[in-house]
């Protein structure tokens, strides 16, 4: 595909994003659509020069066949893996992240995930609310098959992923009066100070909370091997990305209790569907999921709003910021 002509005034696409689209101050036309799928935006995306997209999946083929006139593309959010690196190399296209934004919401998710799993809340709501099972048991404290939980005064946190959402998570749950261990890079040879061996983190944490992005390092990263590796009365929580950890061998170790517990707001394929995730199987014990809504909060949105402008701003003078890849035009 030839590269585009030089333009003096951008057609600006966003896609799905959760907000009003931001004001910019150069002479632009700007296409707002939303709950778009792939095929129904490849009319708009023909003429789009710059697209600013909320995980909407940009492939291979869609950038080098379908967007002769893109530029740039612009990713709200930290995570770039639905967006094909390759073919925006190929075509030069500049493409930028927000990062960052969502690192005090996705912490308390991870916080609030893993208080619920531990404490039982959703299945103790259910028996609550059926009005049988407390007056049929009397006292509730068989929901926990293991023995009473602890407090967080006596909970090991390990952190897998030590970017600014690990150093959130980590924050958080510190000052939560936890004990923190961050982990070393799998495979790594060394233990940089201040980090513990990959390995040993699993073995010693009570909660292990994933924050890594999905790369080809991270794919996979933990299977039936690594989840074995895990305390018995563990619980696993993953805010990074779906794909880290094996949904297959996630479900067999809470199937065979390998594990006590998971929770999840991320998922190899999304949305998560029956057909194509392990993790929504009848009867997989002691696991929780949400849709993938940790990052939702009103400081998210406007401060991704507030960078995603400047992203543009600053692409359009030149100067592109917050680069994952340098493009040509």
């Amino acid at each position: 595909m030839e590269p585009p002509p030089p333009t003096t005034k951008h057609h600006i696409l966003l896609l799905n994003a959760p907000f009003s689209p931001p004001t910019f101050s150069f002479p632009h036309t700007l296409t707002h659509l939303t709950n778009t799928t792939v095929d129904s935006i490849l009319p708009s995306l023909s003429t789009a020069t710059i697209a600013i997209t909320a995980a909407v999946h940009l492939s291979h083929t869609t950038i080098t066949q379908h967007c002769p006139s893109l530029r740039a593309i612009i990713c709200m959010g930290t995570g770039v893996d639905n967006i094909s690196l390759s073919a925006c190399q190929e075509r030069g296209i500049t493409l930028c992240n927000t990062p960052s934004q969502n690192i005090a919401s996705v912490s308390e998710h991870a916080l609030a995930l893993f208080m619920a799993l531990k404490r039982k809340v959703v299945p103790l709501h259910a028996a609550t609310l059926d009005g049988e099972t407390w007056a049929a048991r009397k006292l509730m404290i068989g929901a926990w098959e293991g023995g009473p939980p602890r407090t967080n005064s006596e909970e090991v946190l390990g952190v897998v992923g030590y970017g600014a959402l690990g150093k959130g998570v980590a924050e958080l749950f510190g000052r939560n009066g936890m004990e923190v261990l961050v982990a070393e890079r799998k495979g790594a040879e060394g233990v940089r100070g201040g980090r513990t061996a990959f390995e040993e983190v699993l073995r010693r944490a009570t909660v292990v909370v994933f924050c890594a992005p999905l790369d080809e390092g991270t794919r996979e990263m933990v299977g039936e091997m690594e989840l074995g590796w895990m305390r018995r009365d563990a619980l696993l929580v993953n805010v990074g990305r779906g794909g880290i950890v094996e949904e297959k061998a996630l479900v067999r170790a809470l199937r065979e209790g390998g594990i006590a517990g998971a929770a999840t707001d991320v998922f190899e394929h999304e949305p998560a569907r029956k057909e194509s995730c392990p993790l929504l199987e009848d009867g997989v014990p002691n696991l929780l999921l949400s849709p993938h809504v940790a990052w939702y909060s009103k400081t998210t949105l406007d401060g991704a709003k507030k960078m995603i402008h400047d992203n543009v701003e600053m692409y359009v003078k030149g100067k592109p910021q917050n680069v994952i890849i340098q493009g040509t035009m």
